[in-house]
């Protein structure tokens, strides 16, 4: 008989007791100006065989690939594994810190941020229990595609059900969902975690457990029935938390013990293009007209690579898998369009392999071809005002999403073969 796999849950609160700078959107002052609804982060510990693997969701719009590899560097010495054990997941709340030099208080809400985390692993650490798992899927349709003339949505609800082996207790549910957390917009200046925090707690109460929402491929989904620029109201947040409510009557699950689990990482190398500068006036121009964005500190920078003979940008990424039995979360740091994590799952032909973006990072959208050459504000004009985040001027060429789905499908069908 093969050892039992145990599992351990912790949560923490990460909001912080200081004044900071909201990211997500555009406001005339960005300062926070107190707080509606907490932050949370969230640890699930696996031990199995010896090896260690951590799942973690943050409240938060995202890191850049820099810091989000530092905090789980951070993580993965407090546990005594790899990095690559761990997989950090971002709600992309747009009323959240912005934790980076370039904001208010950024670099002492990180610090906090990466004590609270390893906090929490401490106390997760003294939970283990024996555990058995399941996996499900139903439909919930809580988000709908912003980008003019589209329909395409992931509306996959994935499931993940953890409970003691033992005495049958439901330990935590993890669920995958795919709509932005961006309610709440331009006219909110409260630290929040968007319809996140609501929804939790609506379904803990439902599974009788903790509940962790995970972010799918939502780069280019809206809640559904809200503003796509402005967003919506205070009430949108209950409405959609009850969709979701509903959407979990439908999972079933079967439960096994964890025979097979892992979690391990693949390099990617992305490539974006440097703009002519003709293209970037043009650019900056549409961006203003369409957007109301002010490109000039976007030029400056083009400008600025263009006489250093920089021509293109070349990013070192990462595609990493949390493999649990017959199931898959895998993701990169893009905001990847839902178009893309739907080709996988048909191309795979398993509805139990989840492709997410927001997984150790967020840098910039990263659309399916079609949309990549309609252009517009995910796929262009958003890097006139991100680029000192993202860490490139232009998006990654065309071609990078195609790539991208045959790299999860290769690996996928490797794993699934041993």
């Amino acid at each position: 008989m093969s050892e039992l796999c145990q599992v351990a849950f912790s949560q923490v609160d990460i909001t912080p007791d200081f004044q900071v700078e909201l990211i997500g959107c555009y406001r005339k002052d960005n300062r926070s100006q107190g707080v509606l609804h907490p932050l949370y982060a969230q640890i699930l510990l696996f031990q199995k065989s010896g090896e260690t693997f951590c799942l973690v969701a943050i409240d938060s719009l995202g890191l850049t690939k820099a810091l989000a590899d530092d905090l789980r560097t951070r993580v993965a010495n407090h546990l005594n594994t790899v990095i690559s054990h761990v997989m950090l997941n971002f709600s992309h709340t747009h009323s959240a810190p912005a934790p980076s030099s370039f904001a208010l208080n950024g670099e002492l809400y990180f610090n906090y941020l990466c004590e609270q985390i390893l906090k929490c692993v401490d106390d997760a650490k003294t939970n283990y229990s024996p555990c058995k798992a399941g996996w499900a899927v139903a439909d919930t349709w809580i988000g709908e595609n912003r980008r003019e003339g589209c329909t395409v949505v992931d509306n996959r609800l994935g499931a993940l059900k953890l409970v003691d082996s033992k005495s049958g207790r439901p330990i935590a549910v993890v669920l995958r969902i795919t709509a932005h957390a961006n309610i709440l917009m331009s006219d909110n200046c409260r630290i929040s975690s968007d319809y996140f925090s609501i929804a939790r707690e609506k379904l803990r109460s439902y599974f009788s457990c903790p509940v962790i929402l995970i972010q799918g491929a939502a780069g280019n989904v809206k809640p559904v029935g809200v503003h796509k620029i402005f967003g919506g109201k205070i009430s949108d947040l209950e409405r959609i938390a009850d969709i979701l409510v509903d959407s979990a009557k439908g999972l079933e699950f079967k439960l096994d013990n964890i025979e097979d689990i892992r979690m391990f990482s693949r390099e990617i190398n992305y490539i974006s293009d440097v703009p002519s500068e003709t293209e970037a006036q043009r650019i900056a121009q549409e961006a203003l007209n369409t957007c109301g964005i002010d490109g000039a500190n976007w030029l400056g920078e083009c400008e600025r690579l263009r006489k250093a003979g920089i021509n293109t940008q070349t990013l070192q990424g990462e595609l990493q898998f949390f493999k649990l039995n017959n199931g898959c979360f895998c993701g990169v740091p893009e905001e990847i369009f839902a178009e893309i994590a739907i080709e996988v799952q048909e191309k795979v032909n398993d509805p139990l392999v989840f492709f997410n973006g927001y997984t150790n990072g967020c840098t910039g959208y990263l659309p399916h071809m079609e949309e990549w050459e309609k252009g517009g504000f995910e796929t262009l004009y958003s890097y006139l005002t991100y680029y000192p985040f993202h860490g490139h001027v232009m998006p990654f060429r065309k071609n990078t999403a195609e790539y991208l789905v045959k790299l999860v499908i290769d690996n996928w069908r490797d794993i699934t073969a041993i």
